[in-house]
């Protein structure tokens, strides 16, 4: 399958979809919102009748189109207007509160002179992520259709009756059921087995106005599935979009207010993008919606990253949804190896990923000390509520703690590892610091193995630490060690590690702040990459991906830095000047979101404007650096007005 870039994402916890510019849905994730990717095309389009005889796809380019979430919601709405003729389309799709399903709703109008139109999708599902094998029924009584495998089946209802062509296809790119969907012949092909496809056309639209309300429903039998489909058709769409927003709304209102109001938007669309990447049946978050499922461009990006879900549980936390904090941690001892590490990355129900970081020498330290490490801050959050958490997880800190206690060489240095990047393996001045973060959560926070993991022992770690990375001549970090001994000298932005996560600097000691500020112009200055608004952040020197493209998570690190920097400031004019500084970045990072305003992981030089959007990753950072803001808004030093600070807003109505 090749890789495609969705322009939206939407989920509802349980199920998650994904959609192009003219309302192509690219992806409907069920029955978890990592597996199965079980559509390849789903694409409205329709045909004029009499004089105006044409077939016209939504991609056509006689389109004008419009696309973008509701305001403080979940609900994307497609607007295609025609350049010729006066004829428009509007399409909204929403995921129902709890349900394995997709409604859309087309809302078609046109001038009597278009004359008859008629609305019509096309489907070529791929149900469990296969192509091959699967069966596709019309039932014309029930105004139903169905596609399964083995225990998935997605079934199609919609308010309007409809009519549909059931066919097969062999060579992968032929397909009989579009040339017949163009032409209006549907005749008698109401089942089809093998590589399927179908296609639905509704009657003939006459009046100015016309609307119908499609369905997507999943199940484990066809019989679960259509009923789901049929019982779903019955409701009204307003109900089903005001949950859906009632929903939001009690996300929003859990997570606070942004006193930024240029920043209001994108912190909405951050919060509600973290809900929809959790996994609510299994408790855990995603990197982002799969979209390279067949690893063309990328190793794909559909798993659970340990390290990754690390930083997003601690975000649910700061947004009021605690209780997705204390399931991921429970997720992670589930899935923990019985050496105490984790694998690269998970499908959210527990199974190893396909990976490449596994082996004794390449192993993703990081991430054990990222879950320990988010485990003692998750318990310090909860203050005295903390002792209960503390003692069920003690087992799984036991075992993190001597895998990374076991990984320590001889010198002081974490043994060969491979980067958080997952691009070179050694030592990293990065990684080294995650081990002396996460001994420190296991000292203070869950009293284990106090003499290796106690201040004198972590101040060794440390020392080690900065007499081996650090250069001061050149006021930057040296990347890593390699597996030789030789040091390399790459710019790497994972440097803001010490500062956050891993808070290894003391921004109140003026020696490790003076580090901590070199560090973070040096990134800015070496790192920087023109893109649209000013300049983005590179993982590191070098950068090759994408065409060489800087990250928004690393621009958004960078902005969160700045801002911690700002809240330890000594004076006035140091803080406005380090909040003036991320918010520059903040700016850059939100001018590159996808184009429905979600945050994607890097900002591509080559063939796109986006990748992986929405990322989780970016989105916590970002909730991160509001939760900062919060606290400099009232000492006047941000260049906002915090009277300002928007009001949330209730969730519209449709």
């Amino acid at each position: 399958m090749a890789f495609f870039i969705p322009t939206a994402a939407a989920g509802n916890g349980v199920t998650l979809a994904t959609f192009g510019k003219s309302g192509e849905i690219m992806g409907f994730f069920y029955p978890q919102i990592d597996f199965a990717q079980n559509i390849r095309e789903a694409m409205p389009a329709i045909r004029l009748l009499g004089q105006n005889n044409r077939f016209l796809w939504c991609f056509d380019e006689s389109w004008r189109v419009a696309q973008s979430f509701e305001p403080s919601s979940n609900v994307l709405i497609t607007r295609l207007a025609h350049r010729e003729m006066d004829l428009s389309l509007e399409i909204t799709d929403v995921l129902p509160l709890n349900e394995h399903a997709l409604f859309r709703r087309v809302v078609m109008t046109k001038a009597p002179s278009v004359g008859p139109v008629e609305f019509v999708h096309y489907f070529k599902l791929a149900v469990g992520d296969t192509l091959d094998r699967n069966c596709v029924c019309y039932y014309p009584d029930q105004n139903l259709t169905v596609q399964f495998l083995r225990d998935i089946a997605i079934a199609l209802g919609a308010t309007e009756s409809f009519r549909c062509r059931c066919g097969s296809y062999r060579d992968g790119r032929h397909s009989e059921t579009k040339e017949a969907m163009a032409a209006g012949d549907y005749g008698e092909f109401d089942l089809s087995i093998g590589r399927v496809d179908f296609a639905v056309g509704f009657e003939p639209v006459v009046a100015d106005r016309w609307q119908t309300t499609l369905v997507l429903a999943g199940g484990s039998s066809p019989e679960t599935a259509m009923a789901a489909a049929d019982r779903l058709t019955r409701l009204r769409f307003e109900e089903v979009v005001a949950a859906a927003d009632r929903r939001v709304s009690d996300e929003l209102s859990a997570a606070g207010t942004c006193p930024v109001p240029e920043l209001a938007d994108a912190f909405d669309r951050a919060v509600i993008s973290l809900h929809d990447l959790y996994s609510q049946s299994q408790g855990t978050f995603i990197a982002a919606p799969e979209f390279d499922p067949g690893y063309e461009l990328s190793g794909g990006y559909g798993y659970c990253w340990p390290r990754d879900a690390a930083v997003c549980a601690l975000a649910a936390h700061d947004i009021g949804r605690s209780e997705m904090t204390r399931r991921f941690f429970e997720w992670c001892a589930h899935t923990q190896m019985t050496n105490g590490h984790w694998y690269q990355r998970y499908w959210t129900s527990g199974s190893p990923g396909s990976v490449w970081c596994i082996h004794e020498d390449k192993i993703q330290l990081d991430q054990t000390c990222a879950i320990l490490h988010a485990a003692g801050q998750f318990t310090r959050m909860l203050g005295g509520e903390g002792e209960s958490f503390r003692e069920s997880f003690r087992p799984t800190a036991v075992a993190a703690t001597r895998a990374i206690l076991d990984h320590l060489g001889e010198d002081g240095l974490h043994r060969a590892a491979i980067d958080l990047w997952e691009n070179s393996v050694g030592s990293f001045a990065y990684t080294q610091a995650g081990v002396i973060a996460a001994l420190r959560e296991a000292d203070e926070v869950f009293g284990l193995e106090p003499s290796r993991t106690g201040p004198a022992a972590r101040t060794v770690l440390r020392d080690t630490l900065i007499k081996t990375f650090w250069q001061a001549d050149r006021q930057r970090w040296l990347r890593r060690i390699t597996p030789e001994g030789q040091a390399d000298a790459t710019l790497d932005s994972s440097a803001m590690g010490l500062i956050y996560p891993w808070a290894v600097l003391d921004l109140t000691d003026a020696h490790d702040r003076g580090l901590a500020i070199a560090t973070l112009n040096g990134i800015a200055e070496d790192l920087r990459s023109d893109v649209k608004g000013g300049a983005a952040i590179l993982r590191f020197a070098g950068e090759s991906y994408m065409g060489g493209g800087p990250g928004c998570v690393n621009t958004i690190w960078l902005a969160l830095c700045r801002l911690m920097v700002a809240r330890t400031a000594g004076n006035i004019d140091e803080k406005r000047q380090q909040v003036e500084l991320a918010m520059e970045h903040l700016r850059v990072a939100l001018a590159n979101s996808s184009p429905t305003g979600q945050l994607p992981e890097l900002i591509p030089k080559i063939l796109f404007d986006y990748w992986a959007a929405p990322h989780a990753w970016a989105c916590s950072l970002l909730i991160e650096a509001v939760k900062v803001l919060r606290t400099l808004v009232g000492e006047r030093v941000a260049p906002f007005d915090a009277a300002r600070a928007r009001v949330r807003r209730r969730a519209p109505s449709h």
